[in-house]
């Protein structure tokens, strides 16, 4: 094969020759027609999108991984194949960038026909949220994979305007963020966001997305020279990982919580001047003790302590109750009231116990960072395993899997994050 010399594979890792991973290797390099669409529409540029039932549809974090995991095979490719991912790749982040509302909500999901699927440029009515904070790191992966940041210069501004957004809307006085409804949040069904009242839920996936996506701001920003975006992406992100650390680590449980922040002091409503109203409120947020595999996120954007990844690791993540189970991490706890991974919900997906590739990987990156390599490793295997099983079995890959069957649950020919399976030795 040959790579164009506009490409490099800076950053990434060398892919392992285990037959299953070569196995794997060439199932994603012959499905990768399917992740490639022309420009149609409202999305004026090639664009990527999640294989499987997702034909014709723009969406916002699938886009971010299918292209981390497809930009890591570029080596692989024929020349003309390997530019053509890397347009998609670009063109996917112009589109989003380009329907972008005057108010600086970038979509979710972006179809031929309509720029905004679930209307996140209202401010009025019913909340739908925006795209979640991962347009930095998309530009970055492209960055690294060719070498060239000049392409996002012009729409940077837009990019600033994309986080004003996030904090000035979904802002809050605990300095964390919030999902504005359960639309659409990614892990759709988490019983920490699902169901529960607008601008409540400070979800761990969201602030971690976010600091991770600040942080690959400030590499962009760095290489464009551009150094007041710099500084104020820099503190926000520093913010960040302050208020994640400080809310959301329970020292009792050795665990990171998604936290509520409506911790509203009400008594002025309902106690008479006359008496004392009493000590005042000394907390901004309340912890939602739902074991979610969101808790390991910290280890996976770097903020966790040592200490606390060590605690992580020992705590849960060795625990065959909680998130050991024979194909990787359940996405909820054994041991949690709503853990169900053989429901298949279809809309929204269900997180309550099955297994994903991207909660494998996500996790496994974590470990990795934090030196935890024959962890990594072994769930690595588990997750190599549990793909080549559905090939074997089913020709074919799936979008989430029973974590102690393997049984595939759910959309046959997803691709979206599963190609990260390539980038896990």
């Amino acid at each position: 094969m040959i790579m164009s010399q506009t490409l490099c594979t800076t950053g990434h890792s060398e892919l392992a020759a285990s037959p299953e991973k070569v196995a794997l290797q060439d199932y994603f390099l012959k499905a990768v027609r399917d992740i490639l669409r022309p420009a149609s529409g409202c999305l004026k540029y090639p664009y990527l999108v999640p294989g499987g039932n997702y034909f014709d549809q723009l969406w916002d974090w699938d886009s971010f991984w299918v292209a981390k995991g497809y930009l890591t095979l570029l080596p692989q490719m024929e020349t003309r194949l390997a530019q053509e991912v890397v347009e998609a790749a670009k063109g996917s982040w112009l589109n989003f960038l380009e329907n972008q509302a005057e108010n600086g909500a970038v979509p979710i999901l972006i179809k031929s026909d309509n720029r905004d699927v679930f209307n996140c440029a209202s401010d009025h009515g019913t909340e739908h949220n925006q795209a979640k904070p991962i347009l930095a790191q998309l530009a970055w992966e492209i960055v690294t994979a060719t070498g060239d940041a000049e392409w996002a210069r012009p729409y940077f501004p837009r990019l600033m305007k994309f986080y004003d957004r996030w904090f000035n809307r979904y802002g809050t006085a605990s300095g964390l963020l919030v999902w504005g409804s359960d639309v659409a949040i990614g892990v759709d069904n988490d019983p920490t966001t699902y169901g529960r009242p607008e601008f409540s839920s400070a979800n761990l996936l969201l602030n971690c997305f976010c600091y991770k996506d600040l942080v690959a701001g400030v590499q962009l920003a760095q290489r464009l020279g551009m150094e007041s975006e710099l500084t104020l992406l820099r503190t926000r992100a520093e913010g960040l990982k302050a208020a994640i650390l400080q809310e959301c680590w329970d020292e009792s449980d050795g665990f990171f919580y998604t936290v509520d922040v409506q911790c509203e002091d009400a008594r002025d409503k309902y106690i008479p001047k006359n008496i004392p109203r009493g000590m005042d409120f000394s907390w901004k947020t309340l912890p939602l003790k739902v074991k979610v595999f969101t808790g390991f996120l910290p280890m996976w954007c770097g903020i966790a302590t040592p200490r606390q990844a060590q605690i992580m690791v020992d705590r849960h993540l060795h625990n065959e109750n909680e998130f050991n189970a024979p194909y990787g991490v359940p996405s909820l706890a054994k041991i949690e009231k709503m853990y169900a991974p053989e429901v298949n919900t279809a809309n929204p997906s269900n997180w309550l116990g099955p297994v994903w590739i991207l909660s494998n990987y996500m996790v496994y990156s974590g470990l990795k960072s934090y030196g935890f390599d024959k962890d990594a490793s072994v769930l690595a295997a588990k997750t190599r395993t549990l793909l080549s099983q559905d090939i074997q079995q089913n020709g074919t890959i799936h979008e989430y899997y029973h974590p102690d069957t393997g049984f595939a649950d759910y959309n046959a020919g997803f691709l979206s994050w599963n190609v990260l399976a390539a980038l896990m030795d």
